[in-house]
């Protein structure tokens, strides 16, 4: 993707595709993410806004080349998503502190249990507003991003043999961002740095190799780190680059909210006109206290997340598409 605007129109184009291809990877997101404060709560005396947000549902999952998947293109699954928050604000400075967790898994008569999602980031930011500077804050943001459990290929090589693919710090994608944050009123936000550092981890050990020697089924594997555009010799890959994310949360209708991010980052120190792309929608209807219809849809671009049936290759767009029925619970 050497243009934003040709990847933009092929996001779009998507919508309204189903899944096609089985999913292989581990998910590689490595933009920041845009912290959420829940305005009906009031601070505390210390000025700090605190509280979570639990949602158990029933899905249904399509996918294409999403990473944190295994599971059928087309399914019905559970999910959890539990998201906390601490968020403070004194004077003219704010410290805003979210982890989102999610996990999917899906069960089918052929396949048994796998997991259709499995995301865990944490994400903290710290802004101050300059005297005279009027909805623009100078600010410094961090992420980190992993999963909790391991996720696999299915039909390895042309077997019905597994190989570990993804886990806990394999891949973990860790980002340093400070910048300028404008936001001109309560539902838009947009937040640029160009000098943003970002390091991907993925340990080759354990169980890089299904293999002994890396030779599987008469044939040479590829090695985990691999996937993910890190040198197996050196667990650690560092990027340098410009970093822009743009969110809106709004609600469009009664009982209908909708919220979308858009994060962009470009690595001077390869392919910087390979811009990578996060790009999340989600629609919410609220039923009730307790119950809701939602429907979210995930791009993601990566040119460094490798295809593992042909590793020289990229990945390509990777698609989540997910509409659920479930439970909602606020503290």
């Amino acid at each position: 993707m050497k243009s934003l605007l040709s990847l933009c129109a092929i996001a779009l184009t998507t919508l309204q595709l189903n899944a096609q291809d089985k999913t292989v990877q581990e998910l590689k997101a490595a933009a920041a993410k845009t912290i959420q404060t829940d305005t009906s709560k009031k601070a505390n005396k210390k000025g700090w806004i605190y509280g979570a947000n639990l949602n158990f549902s029933l899905t249904q999952v399509g996918n294409s080349n999403w990473i944190a998947a295994g599971g059928d293109k087309f399914s019905l699954s559970t999910s959890l998503a539990v998201n906390v928050f601490a968020n403070r604000k004194w004077g003219r400075k704010t410290w805003d502190n979210i982890l989102d967790f999610n996990y999917g898994l899906v069960n089918t008569t052929t396949l048994g249990f796998r997991k259709v999602n499995d995301r865990l980031d944490f994400t903290s930011k710290y802004g101050y507003m300059p005297l005279k500077w009027e909805k623009v804050s100078i600010t410094a943001l961090g992420q980190f991003r992993s999963q909790l459990t391991s996720g696999y290929e299915y039909d390895y090589k042309g077997t019905t043999e597994k190989r570990r693919n993804s886990g806990f710090f394999a891949p973990a994608y860790i980002t340093i961002a400070p910048g300028v944050e404008y936001k001109p009123n309560a539902w838009f936000s947009v937040f640029g740095s160009p000098a943003s550092v970002r390091w991907t981890i993925a340990s080759n050990q354990p169980y890089s190799y299904l293999g002994q020697g890396g030779i599987f089924n008469g044939q040479t594997e590829t090695p985990l780190a691999t996937l993910y555009g890190v040198d197996p010799a050196n667990p650690i890959r560092s990027e340098f680059g410009a970093f822009v994310t743009a969110t809106v949360k709004k609600d469009i209708f009664k009982n209908v909210g909708y919220y979308s991010k858009l994060d962009l980052y470009s690595n001077y120190l390869k392919n910087p006109q390979n811009v990578d792309v996060f790009w999340t929608n989600q629609f919410k209807i609220k039923i009730g206290k307790f119950f809701n219809v939602s429907y979210q849809l995930d791009m993601l671009y990566d040119d460094d997340v490798k295809n593992p049936q042909r590793p020289s290759s990229a990945l390509g767009l990777q698609l989540l598409s997910t509409f659920g029925v479930g439970f909602a619970y606020k503290l």
